[in-house]
């Protein structure tokens, strides 16, 4: 090393010697502000240094320790903390030659000496003198832990320093060197909001504090004089120089040898790609949810964080947790890949897309996509963002009214638009996504091919308020308005609720509260928080597998035939008025997926930026499809349970009845009339016909048609009586106030032979009361007779 080479040799000894009395001076001034005498002897000396300790506790507090967040495979989501982000190790788990870089720089002669190194307090006292400026410091290490961890407070004054030292003394005789040494490498700071060596050494180099080298120990060191000045990311040049004068005074020490010295000089720093970037990544929006829940604390189920917010923030950043969750980052890779591989969805423009996937028998949360770019936009758009979902809501219906005992078989009309003075719209009108009217049908058909105005029927049959208990039971939890339009969806939530209230019907109608968090353990081993599973049954596990078997047909063969992933799916579109949201939610018996897409601004209608409409089974469904067959290819391929057996009747006998009469026997027997007046002359509103016949097995709601007479006929209808005996078609011509006339026709079919063969007029047409008609009636023919002879 070189020496110091000061103008003036000659006099050097002189101001050496002055510079040492005046730091002698200036020592006893620290040492002794409260004596009025610099004479005091040692003893003294010694007993008002203890009187200065006396009731101040020595005891170094917990440090602030960053908390570490895990996914599903152990890999590391997040680290989390405030202003100090620390990650504590022991002292056996820093590298020898980075602990000798510290002791050189800063206190090389630590195992030797006290709490206090008088010698060295007058060193850079002379040095700082004979700079003009302060380049050195006397304090120790142990005075240095002591005033940033017991005492916090910096300000230079005689009873801050006298303090410092008294402490420092008595910590010498509480703990041993190699503690203080541990608790002084995690509490120091290094710049860049790293405190401690074992953070320092992840954060600039990516390696563990064990594996340090010297030029990387050496560096470290240097940054703890100065960390603004010597910030290897802002001033690598000076941090470089520094590195330098820590590996000079190791040599001069004969902690290192020159040879090594030079071979650390000669590397360059080196710093980590996280060091280069100098600024924390976003996290990803499932660390900003668990967060977020645990601070809200909203069920009281995080209270072992803190009974206060406050507290929950202190133990959450500074408490040094490693917290263990649900999320798999496969699963979270499928679903970007899902959205940014879908053709109809671009990621610098145009509709937004969220998707949140949890495990159907526990509520695990295995998948969560809030925007195609969280990075970018930062958007929540699966938890408190919440959207209409459009048809995707219809199920909730379905529950309501099968707890109702409303068979999946009862018919409605199809017909669009259904007007009712129920209906809360504008005008009172709701219809269909196509037009087109295809009759009666059953809820079986509504469901499969989403028919608006049959739901809208049956909300208003069961009762909106229905819906909102059902839709809150299985998971939804939202404030739901109980009015009729919403079993189409207008109500809005979240895609996480869709998701959580999808799975219940995956898992036998049990729901499961979703949820996150695994497992929280405290540094040490302990446990502060360990997840317990929340599940109750929320419908009856029939109703669950009826509605499963009616969303199964969604998939195979109705609007979600996109999500079709060649294994037994159930799943529901969804399409919000004006196409401003699209929706696909769906299960199978393993995994509930729930997937929106829609503009984050607002209701938005989606048709102008696509130039056309826009459905839930053409834009939401493919990125569902994308993300499932992923998601479950290692799994095996379960099936649903069969539904229960559908419920039949035996339709009752009403021809004849008057209409009121013969609804009500219909009702009654649990199938829907449908009423169809047709001219006739018999008295109004009597039944002529019904379809089912009387006696006929039929599923429970299905329809019976009945004709019923509007009185308007002109004469009498004929009835039909081909096929009859000739007896039974005789009674029912003259039932109907007509003459019957017979006429016999041979017939070489056994089973024609008193059978009306032909009837003249035929049958419906409309004759006068009284009127004749012709009925032919088979007979065998005559046996052949044989000519007598003639005579002779």
């Amino acid at each position: 090393m070189r020496s110091l080479h000061l103008p003036g040799e000659p006099l050097v000894p002189i101001l050496f010697a002055v510079v040492i009395a005046i730091g002698g001076a200036l020592v006893a001034l620290v040492l002794f502000p409260l004596f009025g005498t610099l004479g005091m002897s040692a003893n003294a000396l010694s007993h008002r240094i203890h009187e200065a300790g006396v009731g101040v506790s020595i005891r170094i507090p917990h440090f602030p320790e960053r908390s570490t967040i895990y996914a599903k495979d152990g890999t590391v989501l997040a680290t989390l903390y405030l202003d100090e982000n620390r990650d504590i190790v022991h002292l056996g788990r820093v590298a020898q030659i980075a602990q000798k870089a510290v002791l050189a720089i800063e206190d090389d002669g630590f195992y030797q000496h006290g709490g206090i190194n008088v010698p060295s307090m007058l060193r850079a006292m002379a040095a700082n003198l004979i700079a003009g400026r302060v380049t050195q410091g006397g304090s120790t290490i142990t005075q240095q832990l002591v005033k940033n961890a017991v005492i916090e407070n910096t300000r230079q004054t005689f009873a801050r320093k006298f303090r410092e030292a008294a402490i420092a003394m008595r910590m010498e005789n509480r703990y041993t060197k190699d503690q203080i040494l541990e608790m002084y490498l995690n509490d120091v700071y290094f710049g860049n909001g790293v405190y401690g060596i074992g953070t320092a050494a992840r954060y600039y180099f990516a390696e563990p504090a064990s594996r340090l080298s010297l030029s990387q120990g050496a560096l470290l060191a240097g940054i703890i004089q100065a960390p603004s000045d010597y910030d290897p990311v802002a001033h690598p040049k000076a941090a470089v120089r520094r590195r330098d004068t820590v590996l000079d005074h190791m040599e001069s020490l004969g902690w290192i040898t020159g040879a090594e010295a030079d071979a650390a000089r000669a590397r360059p720093l080196g710093l980590s790609a996280a060091a280069e970037r100098s600024t924390q990544k976003v996290q990803p929006f499932f660390v900003y949810y668990l967060r977020n829940l645990i601070l809200d604390d909203a069920d009281h189920q995080f209270d072992a964080f803190g009974t206060t917010r406050e507290q929950r923030i202190h133990t959450l950043y500074q408490g040094g947790l490693k917290i263990y969750t649900t999320l798999d980052p496969a699963w979270q890779r499928y679903a970007q890949e899902a959205v940014d591989q879908s053709p109809s969805i671009s990621l610098n423009a145009g509709p937004d897309v969220s998707l949140v996937s949890v495990d159907t028998h526990t509520g695990a949360i295995r998948a969560m996509l809030s925007g195609k770019d969280y990075q970018r936009d930062q958007l929540d758009l699966v938890w408190r963002g919440t959207r209409q979902v459009g048809s995707a809501f219809k199920p909730f219906t379905l529950a309501a009214a099968l707890e109702q005992h409303v068979p999946p078989g009862t018919v409605y009309s199809s017909r669009s638009p259904y007007c009712s003075p129920a209906w809360t719209s504008a005008d009172h009108c709701v219809s269909n996504a196509e037009s087109g009217d295809h009759g009666y049908i059953d809820l079986w058909t509504a469901t499969q091919d989403s028919v608006n105005v049959v739901f809208a029927q049956l909300a208003l049959d069961i009762g909106p308020s229905s819906i909102v208990d059902a839709a809150h039971a299985m998971g939804i939890t939202a404030p739901l308005q109980a009015v009729p339009s919403i079993t189409l969806g207008t109500e809005e939530v979240s895609t996480l609720d869709m998701a959580s209230a999808y799975s219940t019907l995956a898992n036998d109608g049990a729901h499961c509260t979703p949820f996150a968090i695994v497992l929280v353990d405290v540094p040490g081993g302990g446990t502060l928080y360990r997840h317990r599973p929340r599940c109750e049954q929320a419908i009856s596990p029939t109703i669950a597998h009826q509605i499963t078997a009616m969303l199964q047909r969604v998939v195979c063969c109705g609007t979600g035939t996109a999500a079709n992933i060649g294994r037994p799916v159930a799943g529901k579109t969804g399409t919000a008025q004006d196409y401003t949201n699209v929706y696909f939610a769906g299960y199978t018996p393993q995994v509930a997926t729930a997937v929106w897409v829609g503009f984050p601004q607002g209701q938005i209608p989606m048709g102008s930026y696509y130039g056309h409409s826009v459905f839930g089974g053409t834009l939401a469904a493919p990125i569902w499809h994308a993300f499932m067959a992923k998601a479950t290819a290692g799994m095996p391929v379960e099936s649903f349970p069969a539904p229960p057996p559908q419920p039949s009747g035996t339709v009752p006998d009403v021809v004849g009845m008057r209409s009121l009469e013969a609804q009500q026997s219909i009702d009654h027997a649990h199938f829907t009339p449908i009423v169809v007046k047709v001219d006739s002359v018999e008295p109004v509103n009597t039944v002529l016909e019904q379809s089912p016949a009387g006696g006929t097995k039929l599923a429970l709601g299905g329809g019976v048609k009945i004709s019923v007479s509007n009185g308007k006929g002109k004469g009498v209808a004929v009835p039909g009586v081909v096929g009859m005996e000739q007896d039974v078609a005789v009674k029912a011509l003259e039932h109907a106030g007509l003459v019957a006339k017979v006429k016999l026709i041979d017939v070489t079919n056994k089973h024609e032979e008193g059978v009306v063969i032909e009837q003249d007029p035929g049958a419906n047409e409309h004759v006068d009361r009284g009127s004749t008609v012709v009925i032919q009636v088979g007979r065998s023919p005559a046996p052949a007779t044989t000519a007598p002879a003639a005579p002779p």
